[in-house]
């Protein structure tokens, strides 16, 4: 089940070697590999979109469609090239504002500290009510119990899982109801 994914490191944040990057794509490929996530058919938010590369890499994985977020117009431009390496440009629509309304099977914010509890409640009023999956990365071990405490008060319930890679972690939220 593994996917090549092609990246040209450009002026946009990230070629995939970030830690957090990778813990994001740990966590959605052993989702994915254990069938606990299925992404075929559904919506992903990748939300501080950077590159794309979470974006692209749901798209390999199946999904129905990629809705990436990012306010930096050089990191978009390099995340429409990358969503077009991979042949995946028409599953990813590239923005720069959270769409309103929509609702997603999985959530991406790999993305610092501050701006995940400033975008706490926008973000979890996203994620679909069943089975959907949020992943938080860019958070150093300091960051990991405020923003735990943040979604945690929104969600109903604390994290599936916390990965660790180096001094970098993330928070998983696995089939959220």
């Amino acid at each position: 089940g593994a996917r090549r994914l092609r990246i040209n490191p450009g002026a946009g944040f990230g070629t995939g070697t970030h830690e957090t990057t990778q813990l994001c794509l740990q966590a959605v490929g052993e989702g994915v590999a254990s069938g606990r996530l299925l992404l075929s058919g559904r919506n992903v938010l990748d939300f501080g979109s950077g590159s794309g590369i979470l974006s692209a890499g749901a798209a390999l994985l199946g999904a129905k469609h990629v809705d990436a977020v990012e306010i930096d117009s050089l990191a978009n431009d390099n995340a429409f090239e990358n969503a077009t390496l991979n042949g995946v440009e028409g599953l990813v629509r590239i923005q720069t504002e959270l769409p309103v309304d929509s609702k997603y099977g999985l959530v991406f914010a790999n993305i610092l500290k501050p701006v995940l509890l400033e975008f706490c409640a926008p973000l979890c009023e996203r994620v679909n009510s069943g089975q959907a999956w949020l992943v938080l990365s860019g958070l150093v071990e300091n960051d990991v119990g405020p923003v735990t405490a943040a979604f945690q008060k929104r969600l109903g319930r604390a994290p599936t899982r916390v990965l660790n890679l180096n001094e970098w972690r993330a928070l998983v939220w696995e089939s959220l109801l």
